[in-house]
Parts: C-alpha cells; sequence; structure tokens
C-alpha cells in the first residue's frame, strides 16, 4: 500500500485546485490507519500488533500524522491512549473510508503473493498437499491455490500460474521441469481375501485405462489381466474404493505411504516405472516470476527427496 493516498476530482473554473496541489494537501495514509486503530483498541501494543508493526513504528506514524496536520490528535491517560477532540473528529468525517480503501486493495496484493497451481486431485491429496506446510514455512509470504482438474489447463487462456502435469514432458509453448518419474503398484486394503493376481478383484479407472496392461507386463505376470470388479471415472476413486475395501488399485507408490504406515493399505507386488513422468509446467515468462521460481525449486526437491526414500 503506497504511503500517500489521493482523491482527484476536476473542478471548473479558474479557481481549480489542480491534482497536485489536492495530494500533497492529503495527509498519510498510514498514518490515518495508526489512528483508527489506535481508537479501536486503545492500547498502542494492542494496536500495532493489529497493524503488524511495532510501536515505536505506531507512535511514529502517529506523530508525523500530527506534524502534518498540526493538530494533536491523541492523549496519554494512564496506559491507554485517547483521541482528542480534533482526532475525532478526523476519524468521524472519515467514517468507513480506510475499511473501504482496503477492501479495494486487499484483492490485488493477494494476488500479486499468490500462485495458482492446477493439478489431479489424485497428485494433490496423495503427495502435494501433505508436504505444503514445509513450502509455508520457508516462504511465508507466498499464497498457493491449488485447483484440481482432470483437464489440462491453459496456461495462457486460464487463470493459472503453472501446472502439475502427468505425460512425456513435450507440450509446446511451456517450460517443463520433471518432478518424479511415474510408477505403478498394485495395492489393497488388508484382510480382502486375495488368491494369484490372475484372480484379483481389480479395480480401474477410466481416466487411467492402460495402467494394469502396463503393470501386468511390467511385473512379468503370466496369463491376461483380471476382468474389472469396480470401474470408476478417475485415479482419485479408484484408491477410494481399495480404502473401502473393494478391491486391488494401481497407484503411484509415492501416494501410498502414509496409507501402508496406517495400516490401512498393503502391497501386493512390484514397482513398476513408467516412461511418463509428473512435471512442473509453466509459461516460459511467469506472472510472479520470482515466486513460480522458488516453487518450482521446492517441488523439484520435493520430488528427489521422494524418489531417494522411495
Amino acid at each position: 500500500m503506497g504511503e500517500k493516498f489521493s482523491l482527484f476530482c476536476p473542478i471548473a473554473g479558474p479557481g481549480a485546485m489542480s491534482g497536485a496541489a489536492m495530494s500533497s494537501s492529503l495527509p498519510s495514509l498510514r498514518g490515518l490507519a495508526a489512528l483508527d486503530a489506535l481508537a479501536r483498541h486503545t492500547r498502542q501494543g494492542a494496536a500495532a500488533e493489529a497493524l503488524g508493526i511495532s510501536r515505536s513504528a505506531l507512535s511514529h506514524r502517529i506523530a508525523d500524522l500530527e506534524a502534518e496536520l498540526g493538530a494533536r490528535l491523541i492523549r496519554t491517560e494512564g496506559r491507554v491512549s485517547v483521541l482528542t477532540d480534533d482526532g475525532t473528529a478526523l476519524l468521524a468525517a472519515m467514517g468507513d473510508a480506510i475499511e473501504r480503501i482496503e477492501a479495494a486493495v486487499a484483492p490485488l496484493q493477494r494476488r500479486r503473493r499468490q500462485i495458482r497451481l492446477s493439478t489431479v486431485n489424485t497428485l494433490a491429496a496423495n503427495w502435494l498437499l501433505p508436504r505444503l506446510p514445509d513450502f509455508q514455512r520457508a516462504h511465508p509470504g507466498i499464497e498457493i491455490a491449488v485447483l484440481t482438474t482432470q483437464r489440462v489447463v491453459s496456461l495462457d487462456e486460464e487463470d493459472v500460474d503453472c501446472a502439475i502435469r502427468n505425460g512425456s514432458g513435450a507440450w509446446p509453448d511451456v517450460a517443463a521441469t520433471l518432478l518424479f518419474r511415474e510408477t505403478l503398484v498394485p495395492v489393497a486394503a488388508p484382510g480382502l481375501a486375495l488368491g494369484l493376481a490372475s484372480s484379483w478383484p481389480v479395480i480401474r479407472a477410466r481416466a487411467r485405462y492402460r495402467d494394469w496392461p502396463l503393470w501386468w507386463q511390467g511385473a512379468g505376470q503370466g496369463g491376461t489381466v483380471p476382468g474389472s470388479s469396480i470401474v470408476v471415472e478417475n485415479r482419485a476413486q479408484a484408491l477410494e474404493a481399495a480404502l473401502a475395501g473393494g478391491g486391488v488399485v494401481l497407484t503411484d507408490a509415492r501416494y501410498i505411504g502414509a496409507h501402508v504406515a496406517s495400516g490401512r493399505l498393503q502391497v501386493l507386488g512390484p514397482a513398476v516405472e513408467l516412461d511418463t513422468g509428473n512435471y512442473f509446467v509453466r509459461r516460459k515468462v511467469s506472472r510472479n516470476q520470482r515466486h513460480v521460481d522458488a516453487l518450482e525449486r521446492w517441488l523439484v526437491e520435493q520430488g528427489r527427496a521422494a524418489g531417494q526414500a522411495g
């Protein structure tokens, strides 16, 4: 937020005041906000905390405002600060102007520090979101908005800064950085009656229909892939069905660590690595370049660490 604000309405006639003159006559917005906070909280410590500044900074802002206006605005009574008649009259005349200005500016400030990241729900829920608190601790000034969808979003046409996409990494007009190669591993809820792999009750996701033939071949299984017991729309639903005891599902080995550790899932066979992977995808010129750079570095580190742990 700028140090000063100005509202300029042109006035016709020879006596009209110039915009520069009007602007120079307006007091500091920070000083007015400090005075307003002090009026609401009475104690300088509480007012400073509400504004996210020190008590010294609060005192300086009010003192500067008093110097600008040539009027005493507060006085101290014991441990509290109260407004003088001039201070009360000033805030009364302003009404809710500060709140309206803050409401208008807040979305612009949030947009400047926010990154909008698109990915699929399964990766978000089982890999990304459990790790995000680590990123927030390292970068408290960056806000991550995670948007989940099954389709490939257009970074040029939609309000999205970056994405995590699954595929070969060969997408036109974007920069793609590999986070980790995709794997397939069969898992099921403990206690499910299972025999040979050829007789497993298989859960398939329509969005990933080739997963079972790929794993079957990569794991060296004989015979044919068993028929489906449940068919759902996507991987997230397939994993939920497996957790509920509906059958055997194929998913990425990186998505199941917490479920296996808690005993909700058991691994039934080897993990097979695919040629495809999960990539961090971004515009070649990003809106919030430094923030997106920081997110990319962190995601690459997380992908590398997860691979080493696996």
